[in-house]
């Protein structure tokens, strides 16, 4: 079959399967990618590819409010606050290949009833440098708890030692950063 002919096939195909049609393309065009090139990808470009097609990631509401620490009778202010409560990265000693897991859950109080723009960013560095961005998000938040869970494979063509993954949460110019550890043996 020609590949003017695939293509055509795949676009009828993709109509008639619906949600489908992404893999197929996926598959394809990496298919492509990797037919066309005379030598192997530099390092760097590698790194970025496998770390890319490996990051997952999900969001969900835990609760409607946050938690009280404890009842007060003072009135309540309407000044928003924005929190983490908890963020993990685990496993903290990982080899390449292996999946890493954050998650991060935070906090929201005084939003109005519509909600708020939240910012949620994540970025790999090493030795101090930016190596690269995981997540670069803004969704509308309400008053309530939410997680985060990202997950990616570490690439094949990491070096051994230290990473650092910063999490950061903004809305309204509140900021709030976590960093987290680990080491590629």
């Amino acid at each position: 079959m020609s590949g003017k002919l695939v293509l055509v096939v795949l676009a009828v195909g993709s109509l008639l399967l619906g949600g489908c049609a992404p893999l197929v393309f996926t598959a394809g065009a990496g298919t492509g990618y990797v037919a066309t090139q005379d030598k192997p990808r530099n390092k760097i470009e590698a790194f970025f590819d496998d770390l890319a097609r490996s990051i997952r990631q999900t969001t969900r509401k835990i609760t409607g409010a946050p938690p009280s620490r404890r009842k007060s009778t003072a009135k309540p202010t309407s000044t928003l606050q924005l929190a983490i409560q908890k963020a993990t990265l685990s496993p903290a000693k990982v080899r390449t290949g292996d999946q890493i897991t954050l998650t991060l859950r935070y906090s929201i109080a005084g939003a109005p009833k519509k909600g708020i723009q939240v910012r949620e960013k994540s970025s790999l560095s090493k030795d101090g440098k930016t190596l690269s961005l995981l997540k670069d998000e803004s969704s509308q938040r309400e008053n309530g708890v939410w997680e985060n869970t990202l997950s990616f494979a570490v690439p094949q063509s990491a070096k051994p030692g230290s990473y650092t993954v910063t999490m950061r949460i903004s809305a309204q110019g509140l900021n709030r950063n976590v960093r987290k550890t680990f080491t590629v043996q």
